[in-house]
């Protein structure tokens, strides 16, 4: 099994005391086996000059190693997190690359587990949305009234079926605004529709005739708005009474 990273520092510093009870090991010899003054100070001259160097240089490798495998952990974890945070939950995570530390492993895998569950959230909530959607747009549909839904710009967002069979032109991403009838009473009607998405107004059982070809229709309206208040559409509600 892999070592965590606190098991690989602890054995840094195990290795670097061994390296001082080896020097002092070495000293404590010379000491009892000095043949002359001279030879002594000579041989524990030598001794402590190579075991400055063995722990100054083991010291640099440590100093450096540790911020090296922080980092290298670190921005792993960070680049997964980042494609998180975007919205992309379906990565496919080997944590067998990740196997050089116990610790970092185990932090993988929680993310791994996070993101399985993060996954049937979301698959359940887009099923749930659509189920919900399916339900409403059904309802809609078997309306007798024609239902017209635009964005706050006039682009038509929705329309039911009988929207769709009395005006064939109008599908969704059409502009209310942009479009042209022939037949006056037409014209007429998406013009108050068109007036009522710019000016922000509802209208409530608006009666629209015309004269000419003598067709009547009601209108209601509301206004859809976002949690801020602020009016980001219109649902109308055509009632055309025929001739």
């Amino acid at each position: 099994m892999k070592k965590s990273f606190k098991k690989r520092y602890h054995l840094l510093l195990i290795v670097l005391l061994g390296i001082v009870f080896l020097q002092s090991a070495l000293i404590l010899f010379t000491l009892h086996h000095a043949t002359s003054l001279q030879a002594l100070s000579f041989d524990i001259q030598t001794i402590l000059i190579v075991f400055f160097f063995i722990i100054f240089a083991y010291l640099i490798v440590i100093y450096n190693y540790i911020p090296f495998r922080l980092r290298k952990a670190f921005r792993e974890i960070e680049q997964l997190i980042e494609e998180i945070s975007q919205g992309n939950y379906q990565i496919d995570i080997d944590s067998s690359t990740y196997d050089q530390d116990a610790d970092i492993q185990k932090l993988i895998i929680a993310l791994q587990k996070m993101l399985n569950i993060l996954l049937r959230f979301d698959n359940a909530k887009a099923e749930k949305i659509f189920e919900h959607h399916q339900r409403i747009t059904q309802l809609i549909n078997i309306l007798p009234q024609g239902i017209i839904i635009a964005s706050s710009s006039g682009d038509v967002v929705y329309c039911n079926d009988t929207m769709r069979r009395a005006y064939p032109a109008i599908s969704e991403e059409v502009n209310i605004g942009q479009l042209i009838f022939a037949n006056s009473f037409d014209s007429h009607l998406f013009n108050v529709l068109n007036d009522a998405i710019r000016n922000g107004s509802s209208l409530n059982k608006q009666l629209l005739e015309d004269a000419k070809s003598q067709r009547k229709a009601y209108i209601d309206s509301t206004m859809i708005r976002n949690r801020k208040g602020v009016a980001t559409g219109s649902v109308f509600v055509i009632q055309v009474l025929e001739r």
